[in-house]
């Protein structure tokens, strides 16, 4: 009789309702968790490597919201590091260099400069450098098209650069460019003899009206030799005519 018995048949159930636990989405929001803790470790591993210069120049960045905007890709318009000061006694986080300490100086009045002057907000730009500070001013804020004549701005502008040498000690170098077609009124003068006179004209300007004396004080003339900008449009040659006020100190001879 038990060797007639037919086989057992076994049916297997499976249990509804747990497919969400046993899935595989949990692993894909697992993946992106771990993937966003490196992240942020690796971020304020690198931020705890910075120097304290480059926090401070971080921070402005944040924190700056009136700096002048860039007004080209190629141009980069770049506050120095050095303005971040304490915000009660207006002094540096940081222990500065001799160097240093002009530079931010400087750097700090340039900034304040601009911050009282809409126009050359929109029409100029600074950067901190090696041995100094730069600040470029496009020529139609001071100058006439093709003409060495000062405008009655330029004069304003003039009147704070040597406001900027008299309170700080510091030498500076005007510096004249042109774009690649720009010339004078009259056709016979070049575009180095242009530059050479708007610079020197301020230079005259500096040293006449504001008393600085003419050894602190020099020009240089670089036509369309040191472009910003490819001169291949027009708002790129408006910004290669510019003059620059170098800014640096006296220890630094012959800087052109």
């Amino acid at each position: 009789m038990s060797k007639n018995k037919p086989a057992p048949i076994i049916v297997k159930k499976e249990e509804g309702g747990h497919g969400g636990h046993h899935g595989g989405s949990w692993k894909v929001a697992y993946a992106d968790f771990v993937t966003a803790m490196m992240a942020l470790f690796l971020l304020l591993w690198l931020t705890m490597a910075l120097k304290p210069q480059q926090k401070v120049q971080l921070s402005a960045f944040f924190q700056d919201q009136e700096l002048p905007k860039r007004e080209k890709p190629e141009e980069t318009v770049v506050m120095p590091t050095y303005i971040a000061k304490d915000a009660q006694q207006g002094t540096p986080q940081f222990k500065l260099s001799q160097e240093e300490q002009f530079k931010y100086e400087v750097a700090l009045m340039i900034k304040q400069l601009m911050e009282n002057n809409p126009n050359l907000q929109k029409n100029s730009g600074v950067s901190s450098q090696k041995v100094g500070v730069l600040l470029h001013v496009n020529s139609s804020v001071m100058f006439q098209p093709g003409s060495p004549a000062l405008k009655p701005e330029a004069m304003k502008l003039l009147d704070d650069v040597v406001g900027t040498l008299k309170k700080i000690k510091v030498n500076l170098v005007v510096r004249g460019h042109t774009d690649d077609i720009e010339a004078g009124k009259n056709s016979n003068v070049s575009k180095f003899e242009l530059s050479a006179l708007r610079a020197a004209t301020c230079v005259r300007y500096i040293i006449e009206k504001g008393g600085i004396a003419a050894t602190r004080v020099k020009a240089a003339a670089y036509a369309d030799s040191m472009p910003i900008a490819p001169n291949t449009s027009d708002q790129n040659r408006s910004i290669n005519r510019r003059v620059e006020f170098f800014y640096h100190s006296e220890d630094m001879a012959n800087i052109y």
